[in-house]
């Protein structure tokens, strides 16, 4: 995660404030954190807690020459409530489809989102498998109008037939959690498709053009 402005005009490295954490523990800078007894953690992947927000510096949790606090007591992190933070777009890759629909490959997308889960997202035609005769043009935008939990088969428009192996990236719907469709990656760093849980974060915006989408806190350990 990276973050990118805070909505109420404060500047973000204002708003990065240093909190206890154990020597031990290993978070990378850019990781979602909270809270657990009044030290920094990562969040869980499907956290359903408050967000305490964006860690703005790597805690390798042993010691280092070089850097002091790697194995120190203390981590900054990006707290304000309303903080704008974005990641990079999820893929996924085709593994059939149609003129109006797309089949996710088997582990794209966690088999457990419900129907509908990614009604009104937006995929982006991102890359064509070397045989593929898809003819959508490269970065054209495809919103989902239906997603059968069954087969996972996302419908849309008619368009492209896509070949196995073409990648789209998907946006959440804006407004939304992203829990129904995604849960927060390992280092929490980003988002994955999957998995999906109850994370606290609300997708609020898209930038087509640096393929990243635009979150914030729907939850947070301040308020």
């Amino acid at each position: 995660m990276h973050p990118v402005q805070n909505a109420d005009g404060g500047s973000v490295l204002q708003t990065a404030r240093n909190y206890p954490i154990d020597a031990a523990t290993v978070i990378d800078a850019g990781a979602v954190v909270k809270l657990s007894g009044g030290k920094v953690v990562l969040a869980a992947a499907a956290e359903t807690g408050g967000i305490l927000g964006i860690a703005a510096e790597f805690h390798s949790g042993t010691e280092d020459a070089l850097n002091l606090r790697a194995n120190g007591k203390w981590i900054r992190v990006c707290d304000n409530p309303t903080l704008i933070f974005e990641c990079a777009a999820p893929t996924i890759k085709a593994a059939s489809g149609s003129a109006t629909t797309i089949v996710p490959a088997t582990g794209d997308v966690d088999a457990s989102a419900a129907d509908d889960a990614f009604n009104n997202a937006v995929l982006v035609l991102k890359e064509k498998a070397a045989n593929s005769g898809n003819t959508d043009a490269l970065g054209t935008q495809i919103v989902v109008t239906d997603y059968a939990k069954t087969g996972t088969v996302m419908t849309k428009a008619s368009g492209g037939v896509p070949g196995a192996g073409d990648v789209y990236q998907v946006y959440p719907v804006i407004g939304a959690a992203i829990g129904g469709v995604a849960s927060l990656g390992d280092k929490r760093l980003g988002i994955t498709l999957k998995t999906v849980g109850a994370t606290k974060l609300r997708c609020i915006g898209h930038d087509y053009e640096r393929g990243t989408i635009k979150l914030m806190a729907i939850g947070h350990a301040l308020t």
